[in-house]
């Protein structure tokens, strides 16, 4: 029943968009292998980096004490997970080889051997990940080195058209579907797949007690909360460890309180700089998607959504202080300070940054595409605060109220499932439709509004329901 009512419409829907004559010009672009190259390089990074935090060989916490503990080699003990997590991985990239290769295949743009070869190219793909996954579980460190070194080249590698049958991710862009099946490209891949598959029996016996009693322990802990629908909780445990900085005077002697909350904010964002770079980075990003969203002519309500996710994403790193305040809200002031001057003083750093981050590379895009840098700013503007007011509401969300817990009877059946998902993703739901509403705001204001509202009337209900 679930694959027939949520999964059998969205195969549907991709499977259309694919065959579509917008998403045939866009597999058949010039740009598509190029594209093609920095997807499988940066799957490959994040596959590097997921197995840093969470890796494939996992099981229980007292299983893999008891089998690492044991005499039994790491490769008997954690064989299971690893292929199933594997064979997981490698049927998702084999699909989406796959259906770009049938796409292209049913709409005469390509052979079918050639499609094919493709959907046996993914298969490589998915083997190699499958094997930095569990590289990144194996070698923390070399992996957290090797995966911005190993994108970075292949970004650059994209540019160089003669360097491309010399690189793995080139490979996979020679095999790209085309007239001419491209066996040549093909070998050397699969003797890629051959060598990582070789690599795993070393790889396993690197795997250190600590380690895996680390990543299990931290899974076992984010998996119960959510279940509990605590998503935030769950994502707060997987959170950058200060390592540098300790040094750094977070506090001044200065009385001035908006200058101490604003450096105590700073100085806690940058002992933690790849994360605090990666959030920075991701709003830039956002700011460059918002722009390209206010086509005067056409606007794209689907950009807008997404940027605006990508900037709620990327205010996490920064909103440690709001997320701090509301926890202590409703108790003693501590601080002297009032819950609500606490959270606004907490507030100024992420405003601060959204401002000057979002608004610019916002202004910048615009300007160089030739849109109106004015609608540009004063959308980035509205959505930096409307997404900021979406961060403080999901900090003073608490638990799960236990009125939804009940269930919801209608006639397609129980809702109650559905509702405690909307309670555990408001906040991404709600900036969504922030986004996709600010890119109508020099056509008509009002759906911004109607958001705006919305988001502000939640802030204040669960600040007055605060415990």
């Amino acid at each position: 029943m679930v694959a027939l009512v949520l999964v059998v419409p969205v195969i549907r829907a991709i499977a259309m968009t694919l065959t579509s004559p917008y998403g045939i010009t866009v597999l058949t672009s010039p740009s598509a292998p190029d594209a093609t190259m920095l997807a499988v390089a940066g799957l490959w990074a994040g596959m590097l980096l997921l197995g840093r935090v969470r890796g494939p060989a996992l099981r229980p916490p007292f299983l893999a004490h008891a089998l690492a503990a044991s005499d039994m080699s790491r490769m008997g003990g954690f064989r299971g997970p690893l292929l199933r997590g594997g064979l997981i991985v490698v049927s998702l990239v084999t699909a989406v080889a796959a259906a770009i290769g049938a796409s292209l295949a049913v709409s005469g743009q390509t052979t079918l051997g050639s499609a094919t070869l493709f959907a046996v190219a993914g298969v490589c793909v998915g083997v190699v990940a499958v094997v930095a996954w569990l590289a990144g579980q194996a070698l923390p460190r070399t992996a957290a080195v090797l995966a911005p070194v190993l994108f970075t080249i292949a970004a650059l590698t994209t540019q160089v058209s003669a360097l491309h049958p010399y690189t793995p991710w080139g490979w996979v862009s020679l095999a790209y579907p085309s007239a001419a099946p491209g066996f040549a490209s093909l070998l050397p891949l699969v003797a890629l797949t051959l060598a990582a598959i070789a690599a795993v029996p070393t790889l396993m016996d690197l795997l250190s007690h600590s380690g895996l009693i680390a990543q299990s322990t931290r899974w076992e802990a984010a998996s119960s909360r959510v279940a509990g629908m605590e998503l935030s909780d769950a994502v707060s445990i997987y959170g950058a460890v200060p390592r540098v900085g300790r040094q750094w005077a977070a506090i001044s002697s200065t009385t001035h309180r908006t200058w101490v909350f604003l450096r105590r904010d700073a100085v806690g964002a940058a002992r933690t700089p790849i994360r605090l770079a990666v959030g920075v980075l991701a709003m830039m990003a956002a700011g460059g998607l918002l722009a390209l969203s206010l086509n005067p002519e056409m606007p794209n309500g689907v950009l807008g959504a997404a940027a605006s996710v990508i900037l709620f994403a990327a205010l996490g790193p920064l909103t440690d202080g709001i997320r701090h305040a509301a926890s202590v809200a409703g108790d003693l002031p501590l601080y002297g300070i009032g819950d609500g001057s606490l959270i606004a003083h907490h507030s100024l750093f992420p405003l601060t940054l959204t401002v000057v981050v979002l608004v610019a590379s916002s202004l910048i895009v615009a300007l160089l595409i030739g849109h109106s840098a004015l609608a540009a700013g004063v959308a980035a503007l509205v959505l930096g605060l409307m997404t900021l007011a979406a961060r403080v509401s999901g900090a003073m969300k608490g638990p799960l109220p236990p009125a939804l817990l009940a269930p919801v009877p209608t006639p397609v059946g129980d809702l109650g499932a559905a509702a405690r998902l909307a309670w555990a993703l408001d906040g991404l739901l709600l900036t969504a439709a922030a986004g996709a509403s600010v890119t109508l705001i020099a056509a008509s204001p009002f759906p911004a509004l109607i958001v705006g509202v919305t988001i502000g009337g939640l802030v204040l209900w669960r600040w007055r329901h605060r415990r």
